[in-house]
């Protein structure tokens, strides 16, 4: 088989997920950039063009600053708490201890775990007057309804569902560090905490270069623990509201399709932005030798 017809058959093998991908991503992403410049009657039969008519009208609501604050503030707390916690963890699980296979089991139980199953779990560890937090600090907080502390809580949520995916990749990044370097460093007489700083962490960096951008992506994009942890009617909502949720109500509660897709294209520009910074930023501190 020449060159030329590995190419063919490759691109045959990869045309139903490159179409699928074109169909259920590509063409959503045209649709909601074209509804944010319309105003939408008779569900969506008849459009109009407004031009910029609808992001004039969201940069003049206080709302969506606010939902942008608490979807950045999100992201500030939990992308790094998340990549910390991951990488601690894929370092301790790389190591040779008993029951391995278990531990690596046990971290990634959250990822496969039903949304809303887990969400009744921690609304019953939070409550305010039966709930186990409460009782272990002794305290009588309102987690879930004190606009104060709804935050951490979807943060302590989001980063206990987060790390089991997250630790698996950057053990994956551990695993392909060469064995050889460790050895060499250990006939110069390098100590564990050295071998972590100037090996372990320089050969990880395309990993946690690669899980920081997934991690950043997803966070911007937080909504299921705030529908189902806080809830619509919780008076803490507009202290954690992000910009998915206020596309949510929006779009199908208001059901002011044009105005929730001009938030969410607001959202995909602020991701574009970011992404673009950190690929900017990784030729300082990324190493791929």
């Amino acid at each position: 088989m020449n060159s030329r017809s590995r190419y063919v058959w490759a691109y045959i093998m990869i045309a139903p997920t490159l179409l699928g991908t074109l169909i259920f991503w590509g063409w959503p992403v045209l649709q909601s950039i074209l509804l944010g410049f319309q105003q939408s009657e008779n569900f969506g039969l008849i459009n109009h063009w407004v031009g910029f008519d609808n992001y004039v009208k969201l940069f003049s609501d206080e709302e969506f600053w606010q939902n942008l604050r608490n979807t950045l503030y999100y992201v500030v707390l939990f992308v790094p708490i998340t990549l910390a916690l991951s990488t601690f963890f894929a370092v301790l699980l790389n190591s040779k201890i008993k029951g391995l296979s278990i531990y690596r089991v046990i971290f990634f139980l959250p990822q496969v775990t039903m949304p809303a199953a887990a969400a009744m779990v921690w609304v019953v560890l939070f409550a305010q007057d039966f709930g186990l937090i409460n009782h272990i600090l002794g305290t009588r907080i309102a987690w879930l309804s004190n606009p104060n502390y709804a935050m951490f809580v979807l943060v302590i949520v989001g980063v206990w569902g987060a790390i089991g995916l997250n630790m698996l990749l950057i053990l994956a990044g551990l695993q392909g560090i060469p064995k050889s370097l460790y050895e060499a460093a250990e006939i110069d007489g390098a100590k564990r905490m050295g071998k972590f700083r100037y090996i372990t962490i320089p050969m990880l960096t395309p990993t946690l270069f690669f899980t920081s951008i997934i991690l950043l992506i997803g966070a911007t994009q937080i909504f299921d623990s705030i529908y189902l942890i806080i809830g619509k009617t919780n008076v803490a909502l507009p202290a954690v509201r992000s910009l998915v949720y206020a596309y949510y109500q929006n779009t199908f509660v208001y059901f002011n399709p044009n105005y929730g897709a001009a938030i969410i294209n607001v959202l995909l520009l602020i991701n574009i932005i970011l992404t673009g910074i950190q690929f900017a930023l990784q030729k300082k501190w990324v190493i791929y030798d």
